[in-house]
C-alpha cells in the first residue's frame, strides 16, 4: 500500500520524484514507518526548494545540508540528521540532481588506479587485501617520489626500497613489516610488468627475520563453540542469520571473507557441497554436513528472495544488501559478548576445527585440506599443539631417568 502523501498535500518539484523514492525505500526493507518518515521529510524539502525558486538540479550537497541546518532533523520528520544522503543518492542515481563533484585527484591516483585494475583482473585479489595493497603502495609512492610526485616513478632504485622497508621497521613488529613487504613486492612487480621501472626492484625487498613456526596457534576453550551458538535469539530472522553463520565457521573452519562472499549458487544441495571462494581466484568444494545446511535452509526460507543480490548472507535491517568481512566478524563479536566471552575472531574459530580434528585422529593431511592451506608448512603448525603425537618422540631429559 502506498504511503505517498496525496498530490494536493505533495507541492514543488521532488513532488514527481516521490512515488520512485518510495518504491526504492520499500526495495530497500525499509519498514512502512520508516517510509512514511522519509515521505514527510521529502515534502518539506520540496515545499522549502520551491520557496527559494530552486529546483533537483540545484539539489548539491551544500544545499542539503542548508536544508538541514536550518530545518532540523526531527522538523524534517526524517529518522536521523545523515539519513538526507539516501534521497540525494536516489536522486543522482535518475540524473534529477547533479552528480557528486569528483574527488580531488593527487598526482599518483592514475597509477593506483591501473594497479587496482591490475590487482582485480590479472590476480583476481578480495577487495580488503586489494584496499590493504593499495595503501602500501600510496605510501611507498608519497615516501619514495614525494607527495606532490616530483620525481618520476622510473627513477626509483634498490636502494629506495630497501630504506622504505627500514623505516617501517623502526616502528612496527617483524609480522607486520613483512605484511607490508607482501604489498610492496606486488606493487613493484606491477610496476616492472608494465615497464614503468627498468629492474625487478621487488628482488630487493628485505624480509624481516622470524622463527620458523615459531607461534602455536590459538584456539578457544572447549565449549565455546556451543556457547556461541545457543546466544542467538533463533525467534528473530537476523538471529538465525547468525546461527547458520557461526555454523559454518565453528564447523567448517571457513575465513570470514568467504562466508561473506558465499552465493546462493555455491551450495549444491543435490550433492551435499559447498563450493568456497577463497582467497585470490581460487574455488574449493566442501561437503555441506547436514546441520550445516539445515541451519542455511532455515535463514534463506525466512529471508526470502534476496533481489539481484547472489550472496547468501544479507543485512536483517534497511538498507538491504549483502553482509561484508566486517559484517561476520562482527557477528562473532556479539555473538561472544552475549556469552559474556572475550571476543575470540572467526580465525581463532578456524584454529579451534583444525584443533579439534587432530584430537580426533584427523591426519595432517586432511586438516590442511579442509582449510585449503597452500602450504604443508602451514598446517604443519598444528603439529605442534598434537602434544600425544609429540610424547611418542620426545627424548628423555638427560638426568631426570625418563
Amino acid at each position: 500500500m502506498s504511503t505517498t502523501p496525496p498530490a494536493a498535500a505533495f507541492r514543488g518539484p521532488l513532488a514527481a520524484h516521490a512515488p520512485g523514492f518510495e518504491a526504492h525505500l520499500l526495495e530497500q526493507g525499509y519498514s512502512a514507518r520508516s517510509v512514511a518518515l522519509y515521505l514527510s521529510g521529502i515534502r518539506r524539502l520540496s515545499r522549502w526548494l520551491e520557496d527559494l525558486g530552486l529546483g533537483p538540479e540545484h539539489l548539491r550537497t551544500e544545499v542539503m545540508e542548508r536544508f538541514v541546518a536550518i530545518r532540523g532533523g526531527r522538523d524534517m520528520g526524517w529518522p536521523s540528521r545523515a539519513r538526507p544522503q539516501i534521497l540525494l543518492d536516489y536522486l543522482r542515481s535518475c540524473s534529477a540532481a547533479p552528480p557528486s563533484p569528483p574527488a580531488p585527484s593527487g598526482p599518483f591516483d592514475e597509477l593506483l588506479g591501473a594497479y587496482r585494475r591490475w590487482l582485480v583482473g590479472e590476480r583476481g585479489l578480495a577487495p580488503l587485501t586489494i584496499e590493504g595493497y593499495l595503501r602500501t603502495a600510496r605510501r611507498f609512492s608519497q615516501e619514495c617520489c614525494g607527495s606532490r610526485g616530483r620525481r618520476p616513478v622510473a627513477s626509483l632504485l634498490a636502494a629506495d626500497v630497501t630504506a622504505f622497508v627500514l623505516a617501517m621497521a623502526r616502528t612496527r613488529s617483524p609480522r607486520t613489516v613483512n605484511e607490508i613487504v607482501i604489498g610492496l613486492r606486488s606493487f613493484l612487480r606491477f610496476l616492472y610488468a608494465e615497464g614503468l621501472i627498468r629492474a625487478p626492484l621487488a628482488q630487493a625487498t628485505p624480509w624481516m627475520a622470524r622463527a620458523s613456526l615459531a607461534s602455536l596457534p590459538r584456539g578457544v576453550a572447549p565449549g565455546v563453540p556451543e556457547r556461541l551458538l545457543q546466544s542467538c535469539d533463533r525467534t528473530r530472522l537476523a538471529g538465525i542469520r547468525d546461527f547458520a553463520i557461526l555454523k559454518l565457521l565453528v564447523r567448517l573452519g571457513l575465513r570470514a571473507g568467504e562466508v561473506s562472499a558465499m552465493e546462493v549458487g555455491d551450495l549444491d544441495w543435490r550433492g551435499g557441497q559447498v563450493r568456497i571462494r577463497g582467497k585470490g581466484a581460487s574455488r574449493d568444494v566442501l561437503p555441506l554436513p547436514i546441520d550445516v545446511g539445515g541451519a542455511i535452509v532455515e535463514y534463506l526460507a525466512l529471508r526470502g528472495p534476496g533481489g539481484p543480490v547472489r550472496q547468501v548472507f544479507l543485512h536483517a535491517q534497511a538498507p538491504a544488501g549483502p553482509m561484508t568481512m566486517s559484517n561476520v566478524r562482527s557477528v562473532v563479536r556479539e555473538a561472544c559478548r552475549r556469552s559474556g566471552l572475550a571476543d575470540t575472531g572467526t580465525h581463532r574459530l578456524r584454529h579451534a576445527v583444525a584443533t579439534e580434528l587432530l584430537a580426533a585422529g584427523a591426519p595432517l593431511a586432511e586438516i590442511g585440506q579442509l582449510l585449503r592451506h597452500r602450504d604443508v608448512k602451514t598446517t604443519a603448525l598444528y603439529a605442534k599443539v598434537d602434544l600425544a603425537a609429540l610424547a611418542t618422540v620426545a627424548k628423555p631429559w638427560p638426568g631426570s631417568g625418563r
